[in-house]
């Protein structure tokens, strides 16, 4: 196992985390729950490692922030048969905390597309009426709970 590969007994433990936190909050049964965050997390640490400064930081975080929509630095999307959600949440050592709804969608029409990066995998998210987001999964390596929400959507 890699440096950050995850165990199938750790990945079926926080599935049934992640949905549990997340079922309180959504209308029907939650098929897949999994973490993202806006896109530029690597050009953003390439900024502080070259200190380049905050208003070149500031422009990378603010271009992330607009292509995801406006969604927060780190959201989980929660998948049920009609729509989808995205939670403002807080990891910790037993499971998340869901804070507030970000925001949510029909699934009606949507359309995924999926793009495999060296550190992660980007996710493009396409309504009919031309609203788009596009972000990435959470984490470096695995991420087994946001393949299950990409794999949840494309059977849209």
């Amino acid at each position: 196992m890699g440096r950050f590969d995850i165990s199938p007994e750790v990945a079926e433990e926080w599935r049934g985390k992640y949905r549990s936190s997340v079922e309180p909050h959504v209308e029907g049964e939650v098929l897949a729950v999994g973490a993202f965050r806006p896109t530029g997390a690597g050009t953003k640490m390439g900024i502080s490692k070259l200190q380049l400064g905050a208003l070149a930081y500031g422009a990378a975080h603010k271009l992330g922030k607009s292509r995801a929509g406006g969604l927060p630095g780190q959201f989980v999307l929660a998948v049920t048969p009609d729509r989808l959600y995205a939670f403002k949440y807080k990891t910790g050592r037993n499971g998340i905390t869901i804070k507030e709804e970000a925001a949510s969608w029909e699934r009606a029409g949507l359309r995924v597309g999926t793009e495999r990066l060296q550190t992660t995998t980007r996710v493009t998210l396409e309504w009919p009426d031309g609203e788009k987001i596009v972000c990435d999964q959470e984490g470096l390596g695995d991420n087994p709970w946001a393949d299950d929400v990409i794999a949840s959507l494309e059977r849209t």
